[in-house]
């Protein structure tokens, strides 16, 4: 089944969960998205989504980011949020510029050696770094994972 998450076509209190994973910043809506699962969602029941925050945009048809004061926000209606940062800043800012290295190799030819060579090398710095704990600010993260408990 196909619908717009701004209009969700179950039953009140149909769920125990809903997964969203990376679909909230292309609502037009995204509070009236969250009201649609907060309905479906059964008393108890909970949303485990993840939404993109200090990321480039990848297609046309995305309409936000998302900052824990947003998350907060646009799942109001919840009665407990957990909003988990993806890396710090740290990670953040090395994904972000692994993904601008990648959009600034235009051509085909050079793509597959950059996948298989600074991409993983900075994946693998960052994943370095951020084990070393060098800061807790999530200023530069790419992605926040929540869990909402209705």
């Amino acid at each position: 089944m196909v619908a717009s998450g701004e209009s969700l076509p179950f039953a009140e209190n149909t769920f125990d969960v809903v997964i969203s994973t990376q679909v909230f910043e292309y609502f037009g809506q995204p509070v009236e998205a969250s009201a649609q699962v907060h309905r479906v969602l059964k008393p108890g029941g909970v949303l485990l989504m993840s939404v993109a925050a200090f990321a480039p945009r990848f297609v046309d048809e995305e309409c936000w980011r998302f900052t824990p004061g947003g998350i907060r926000a646009t799942l109001s209606q919840f009665s407990e949020l957990d909003i988990v940062p993806e890396t710090s800043s740290v990670g953040g800012l090395l994904r972000a510029s692994n993904l601008w290295l990648h959009w600034l190799v235009r051509f085909s030819w050079a793509r597959k050696p950059h996948g298989v060579t600074i991409c993983p090398c900075l994946n693998l710095l960052a994943l370095g770094l951020e084990s070393a704990h060098l800061t807790n600010n999530e200023q530069f993260t790419a992605n926040y994972s929540v869990l909402a408990k209705k």
